[in-house]
């Protein structure tokens, strides 16, 4: 039985085929994944995770697309998004968040429930699986500041992390890069007034709308090299307005990329690569991105 077969016969997944991945990113670039899988629950997601690796077809789960870059050439494999694991709920004394549920979902729970801690990621367009593995935050917070513990799916089996074993740093965790997926974390939040909370909420909202473009992007490209700022040395290296095709380095903050609807995401690749040769050169600074990049370049 091929591939194509085995997932034609599941009926807890929704399956198609060569299904357009500017649709699902944030960038809206890039070609099609030759196969992709939208699931609702973890046994739908194992057994597509076993079905791939049983015919060694190689496979990406995503969460929001937000910081994916997928090539033009499209994916040769399988790609599940697990935004349809998306509750958010109480679990004894702390909140539970499924990895496909919407950090913005996510503070609005926290909010209605008179809970404080996560107002500066407000307008991070991330999913929690997604916010846990790169550790996000803004503003000096980070969504791990919160974190009790993670779960995750490995090789059909949930493995459970404290926050100590999670490895947290500056945009990273141990699950960055790995084929250990994160499904889930509890959180515990000291509680304040509502009224407050929404209120620093909307503030940090306004000033991440003052700060950040508008446009197509994948909002910032590069992991800040502290205690410089990504934005800081690509503006003196004279690169804002910069552009290859379609892709721009934004005028209003230097971190951003900005793509046009004649965009490629070669076009961003190369224009990643120019940004980060040239800061080199002039700072003898390695930026590292946040972006990930799915498919060949």
């Amino acid at each position: 039985m091929s591939f194509k077969k085995a997932l034609d016969g599941l009926t807890h997944a929704r399956i198609f085929f060569d299904q357009p991945m500017k649709k699902l990113t944030g960038y809206g670039l890039g070609g099609c994944a030759r196969y992709y899988a939208e699931v609702d629950s973890l046994y739908a997601l194992n057994d597509l995770i076993t079905q791939a690796k049983q015919y060694r077809i190689k496979y990406k789960v995503i969460g929001n697309g937000t910081n994916l870059l997928f090539s033009d050439l499209g994916y040769d494999g399988l790609v599940i998004s697990i935004k349809g694991l998306s509750d958010v709920f109480f679990k004894r004394e702390q909140v539970r968040a499924m990895a496909g549920a919407r950090l913005d979902k996510l503070i609005k729970f926290t909010i209605d429930h008179k809970f404080t801690g996560l107002e500066a990621l407000s307008g991070i367009p991330a999913t929690v699986g997604g916010a846990i593995v790169m550790n996000a935050g803004a503003f000096g917070h980070n969504i791990s500041d919160c974190i009790v513990s993670i779960e995750t799916l490995r090789d059909g089996k949930i493995k459970v992390y404290d926050k100590n074993q999670a490895e947290f740093g500056y945009r990273t965790s141990r699950f960055l890069g790995k084929k250990e997926v994160v499904i889930s974390a509890n959180f515990f939040f000291q509680e304040g007034d509502r009224e407050k909370i929404a209120l620093s909420t909307k503030n940090y909202l306004e000033i991440r709308k003052k700060m950040h473009p508008t446009g197509k992007s994948c909002g910032s490209v590069f992991k800040n090299p502290k205690p410089q700022t990504a934005g800081a040395l690509i503006d003196s290296a004279g690169l804002k307005g910069y552009n290859i095709g379609g892709a721009t380095v934004s005028d209003k903050h230097a971190n951003f990329i900005l793509v046009d609807p004649k965009a490629r995401a070669k076009d961003v690749y190369l224009l990643i690569q120019h940004v980060k040769k040239t800061v080199k050169e002039k700072f003898n600074i390695d930026l590292v991105e946040e972006i990930e990049y799915v498919g060949e370049f």
